[in-house]
């Protein structure tokens, strides 16, 4: 059957602050193995399927500069985003939802979306989602 669908390996725990200032730093050098840059920004995937991490679910950060938008996108997965650090805004089916630190967005399924970093800081987006299987686009690009 593979890894997607299957029981989860080892269990995992991560530190927010260790991921952030990681993937923060990753930004500033341009890319690093670990966190590469991809559209101009850095995508980590910190639990999936794919890797025994998560059984059904993903989850990770993302680190904007100042000035970014994402591509415009939609999944079929439901996706949680909190913002950690920075200011900025989600965009959701052409609703623009300002955020800051603290703030959490829910993004409903298939529905179009785009994230923007405002100011001089980077905006950094601690991010879920399920079903899984979105993140494989950000795994694929990280493995090129």
């Amino acid at each position: 059957m593979g890894k997607r669908g299957g029981k989860m390996g080892t269990l995992v725990r991560r530190n927010i602050d260790e991921m952030v200032d990681e993937a923060v730093a990753a930004l500033d050098a341009g890319g690093t193995k670990k966190y590469p840059l991809i559209e101009g920004r850095i995508v980590a995937v910190f639990a999936t399927p794919d890797d025994a991490t998560s059984a059904r679910m993903a989850m990770g950060i993302s680190v904007l500069p100042p000035g970014y938008s994402t591509p415009v996108h939609h999944h079929a997965a439901e996706e949680f985003a909190m913002i950690v650090r920075g200011t900025g805004s989600i965009t959701i089916d052409d609703e623009v939802i300002p955020v800051g630190p603290g703030d959490l967005v829910v993004t409903p399924p298939d529905s179009l979306h785009v994230t923007t970093s405002f100011g001089d800081e980077q905006l950094v987006v601690y991010w879920s989602y399920g079903p899984a299987g979105s993140e494989q686009r950000w795994l694929q690009r990280s493995e090129e």
